[in-house]
């Protein structure tokens, strides 16, 4: 392994530590010691690597996003067919599966944490741009194909988007899996009729 790829993955350790004691202590009280003690490692080999606390808390939510990502995007946008594809984004964004890749503590200090600090804020932002952008473009491909009633498909993949944060905010904090997996099946049937296509379930 090069000396780059071996430096690479030992950050993406310190960063799945940082979020282990992030989970256990909450933002304030990830100190780099115990980030740093979670490893086996002085704090002075984090601050080689990261500088600070602050650029390790950036890349910190860079790490997770990417998680986000690799869950959704990552497994979907490879799907050739446009109808499938459309599909498996409503079946993803609906399932409890894809709210859990990221412990909702950490997500929502990493969140608040991005309403002060512009760089944390334009890394929430492109992701969800990203998201975005597959679904505009799913829509638009399955439009031009006839496979779905035409429409205004920015329009509507903003309002998949919408129904999809209103389903994670409902099932954080302590919802039962019973009733988790009901609301998104319920808000996946709404999805589905919105789009004017059949349940394939």
């Amino acid at each position: 392994m090069r000396r780059e790829e071996r430096s690479k993955v030992r950050r993406r350790e310190m960063l799945a530590a940082y979020y282990e004691v992030l989970l256990d202590e909450g933002l304030q009280g990830a100190s780099v010691a115990k980030i740093a003690k979670r490893i086996d490692a002085p704090p002075s080999l984090l601050m080689h690597y990261f500088g600070t606390k602050e650029q390790m808390t950036i890349e910190l939510v860079d790490y997770l996003l990417e998680r986000l990502h690799a869950a959704s995007v990552g497994t979907i946008e490879g799907l050739e067919e446009p109808l499938e594809r459309l599909y498996a984004i409503v079946d993803a964004i609906f399932s409890v599966e894809y709210h859990q890749v990221l412990d909702d503590r950490a997500f929502y200090a990493l969140f608040y944490l991005s309403l002060t600090h512009p760089t944390v804020r334009r890394a929430f932002a492109r992701v969800y741009e990203e998201s975005l952008a597959l679904v505009e473009a799913t829509l638009a491909e399955c439009m031009d194909r006839c496979l779905v009633r035409r429409d205004d498909p920015h329009e509507l993949a903003v309002s998949l988007n919408a129904l999809e944060e209103g389903y994670a905010f409902l099932i954080g904090g302590g919802a039962d899996e019973r009733a988790k997996a009901e609301i998104g099946s319920t808000l996946r049937k709404r999805a589905l009729q919105m789009l004017c296509l059949p349940d394939s379930t």
